[in-house]
């Protein structure tokens, strides 16, 4: 059962996984495309070019938002029309990427200890992962706080993570699982090795400076047992 925000202490040689959420466990991107598109007509931003729409998940969206206003106020209200969109989308256009399910439940079975690490906000990250009968297949969630707080960088969820579980000595037994560069960066800031899924969102050249690559779960399996070993 999953849980959060909870103090714990994992035994010494277990190995622990984190999964970054959007392009990795779940196909996330038409409910966040729709609800930035809504954001940006609700405060007259104009719409960006399709390349920059299709990098738009991964990052803390008021970093992404930021990128096309300079005025907190404007972001602060594209943000908050982003999150009135997402309550409702973010269930509704969400699904879980084939096979992932049977994997979480594979690995848990084999005593990997299996955590989220996402930049997604914790309410809507519980709340669609709930949804699609992935919640209670993690151990514990580390997600962003909500739009305001302190904890929204994948850095800021990473350092939770290792912290809520007593892992700051123990990066070498975890390894983060993800589709965008700000997984591999995010994690590389702690020593953490990552595998990079091509099924999400990235790019080629983002997942060149991972450690490893995987283009199905199969593939994943295989290189999260060679990581274990």
């Amino acid at each position: 059962m999953w849980q959060t925000g909870l103090m714990t202490t994992l035994p010494d040689g277990r190995r622990i996984l984190f999964f970054d959420v959007d392009g990795t466990l779940i196909d996330s991107f038409p409910a966040i495309k729709a609800s930035f598109l809504h954001a940006l007509d609700e405060v007259g931003i104009p719409r960006p070019d399709a390349g920059f729409i299709a990098s738009i998940a991964g990052p803390p969206m008021e970093t992404t938002l930021g990128r096309l206003n300079t005025d907190p106020a404007v972001v602060t209200a594209a943000m908050e029309a982003y999150l009135a969109h997402q309550a409702h989308a973010a269930v509704g256009e969400t699904r879980a990427f084939d096979g992932v399910g049977e994997l979480l439940d594979e690995l848990r079975a084999e005593g990997f200890y299996l955590s989220t690490a996402t930049s997604k906000g914790e309410g809507i990250c519980r709340r669609v992962l709930s949804h699609l009968g992935l919640l209670d297949k993690l151990d514990f969630i580390a997600a962003a706080e909500e739009f305001g707080g302190a904890r929204r960088t994948k850095e800021q969820v990473i350092a939770f993570a290792l912290d809520s579980l007593g892992l700051r000595e123990r990066t070498a037994d975890i390894l983060m699982i993800g589709d965008r560069r700000h997984d591999i960066v995010g994690a590389a800031e702690f020593a953490i090795p990552t595998c990079a899924v091509t099924w999400g969102y990235g790019t080629a050249e983002e997942w060149d400076s991972a450690a490893w690559k995987a283009d199905t779960t199969a593939e994943l399996k295989e290189i999260i047992h060679d990581f274990a070993r």
